[in-house]
Formats: structure tokens, sequence, C-alpha cells
């Protein structure tokens, strides 16, 4: 079998693995970052989701949901990279109540993006409000 024909075989054959977001794992981080108390001595707990947060966020960022097409998701893509951006984030100098709005910022809209992705994958019926 020639190389050439190798290569078309196998370019035949193979199919991209595609990977589905874990819903229900984000909807329950979600859940854990809105019942986050404010308190000082909560402020390693605050930083430690709000980077689980910002890493599931980026993820639901990554996702076709047709933000070409739809306006709403447009605006949320928008308001998520404004959250996002670094200058937006809280320093250690912050309150920590600054650490832990913001931490309910990126919750919230993880939230709304994981809603739309159910919805486009036919996942719908949150549990999260």
């Amino acid at each position: 079998m020639s190389i050439k024909s190798q290569a078309k075989k196998g370019a035949e054959t193979y199919e991209p693995k595609a990977y589905l977001i874990d819903v229900g794992t984000i909807r329950d981080a979600v859940s854990i970052a809105r019942e986050t108390p404010v308190l000082r001595d909560a402020r390693p707990q605050i930083a430690s989701t709000t980077a689980t947060m910002i890493g599931m966020l980026e993820l639901l960022l990554g996702e076709d949901l047709n933000f070409d097409r739809d306006e709403a998701v447009r605006s949320m893509y928008e308001a998520a990279y404004r959250l996002l951006r670094v200058d937006r984030r809280p320093t250690n100098d912050d309150p920590t109540v600054v650490a832990w709005q913001y931490m309910r910022d990126v919750a919230e809209m993880t939230s709304q993006l994981v809603e739309t992705y159910a919805g486009h994958r036919g996942e719908g019926g949150s549990d999260v409000q």
C-alpha cells in the first residue's frame, strides 16, 4: 500500500473526538460560589472558587453558542470578556467583600453561559437559579 493511499485511508477513518462540557459540574460550582459567605477568613475559599469559575467561564467562551448570529449571546460574551479583564480582578490588597463580589459576578456570568450552552445542546432543566 502506498503512502498516499495509507494517508487517504487514515484520513477517512479519523474523526476528531468531540468533548462535552459537564453542565452538572459547572452548575454545582456556581452553587458553591453562591453559597460562599463573605467572611474575612473565607478569602482563601473565595480565591479558589474564583479561579475555578474563571476557568469554567473561559471554557464556555470557547464554545460555539451562535455568537455571530445571536445578539443576546454576543452581549453575554462581551460582558464576560469585560469581566475577565485583568484590571477588573481584585488584588490581595482589596477588601474581602470586593473579592467576594467579583467571584459572584463571575459565577453569575458562568451560570448564564452554561444555561445557554445547555439550551444549545438540548440539556435544559436548570437546577440553578
